[in-house]
């Protein structure tokens, strides 16, 4: 592999890691006014933003040991339902609606400040 294409993959890999960092940044509704997929939307986002980022050299954060009883077993009350495929797309398909506009703007500014270093 070329050293572009490993720049290439490597910026594209930060890139991922920024946009974690700008959704943790975001404001967010409570819980309690957001629509049926948020609970999806916010492990996502939790464990996205707990990669490991070459670029900053430090370790992955160390999972926490403490994890909630209610998430382990939670009661019949409050469980979740079932997913089926439809809602699984749909979900992706509204978090990839929300992201592309973000990466795509960031992107071009890596870009952009890569080729102006470079020249």
């Amino acid at each position: 592999m070329s050293d572009r294409e490993t720049r290439k993959k490597e910026l594209l890999k930060e890139l991922g890691d920024v946009q974690s960092l700008l959704d943790d940044t975001e404001a967010r509704p409570a819980p309690s006014t957001t629509g049926p997929g948020s609970l999806e939307r916010e492990q996502i986002r939790k464990l996205a933003s707990e990669r490991h980022n070459p670029f900053l050299g430090s370790p992955p954060p160390a999972p926490e040991d403490r994890v909630a009883p209610a998430v382990m077993a939670p009661s019949p009350s409050s469980a979740r339902p079932a997913l089926n495929s439809d809602d699984i797309d749909a979900v992706i398909d509204e978090l990839v609606a929300e992201a592309l506009p973000k990466l795509e703007k960031a992107l071009r500014l890596k870009l952009r400040a890569a080729l102006r270093k470079k020249s």
